[in-house]
């Protein structure tokens, strides 16, 4: 197991243990809405987590973010935990599809940034709805047997010569954030 698994799965049961509160102890499961594969679902980390809470955690997956709010306005109530991009958080706060988070018993949430813990995707008016537990940047992979000359600029992407042999994550967010880097 590598040590990124681990952090992910050790930040997402204090996640649910912290974020939750009683409500959710006191339950026998937990439903967890998250990207089949993110970490959360690890079958050995599932047992450990209901070995030391006793508490069993069903998942639902999604495969976009535009699914995964269906399934929250489709089914109000029925998650737990959701592991939400923080470009939707807001919209999902706003629509009513998730709560404000109490994180004062997060023992390392001071450990983040100021910009991570006060970001506005993630805090309205003082309210939490979100916390920062993963982040990273969109990596490119070039198969340079497919270029004459090894592309080293983003604008590769765009380039009408390259058509039909680029792409990216289904995502508007990141496909807007990569156009204007380009621009």
């Amino acid at each position: 197991m590598s040590f990124r698994v681990l952090l992910k799965l050790i930040c997402f049961q204090w996640l649910i243990v912290l974020i939750l509160g009683s409500s959710v102890i006191s339950a026998a499961e937990i439903r967890v809405l998250n990207w089949q594969g993110y970490g959360t679902d690890e079958a050995w980390a599932l047992e450990m987590f209901k070995e030391r809470t006793g508490i069993e955690v069903v998942h639902d997956y999604f495969n976009s973010e535009q699914e995964m709010l269906t399934k929250l306005r489709t089914n109000p109530g029925v998650y737990d935990v959701v592991l939400i991009n923080s470009a939707y958080t807001r919209q999902a706060a706003e629509e009513g599809l998730i709560e404000a988070i109490e994180t004062t018993g997060m023992a390392n949430v001071g450990d983040l940034s100021s910009s991570m813990r006060n970001d506005p995707k993630l805090v309205d008016d003082g309210k939490i709805y979100g916390v920062a537990w993963v982040w990273g940047v969109t990596s490119f992979a070039v198969d340079t047997g497919d270029f004459q000359q090894t592309p080293y600029s983003i604008e590769a992407l765009w380039d009408p010569k390259n058509a039909g042999r680029v792409g990216w994550r289904d995502d508007a967010v990141e496909a807007v954030q990569l156009a204007a880097v380009a621009l």
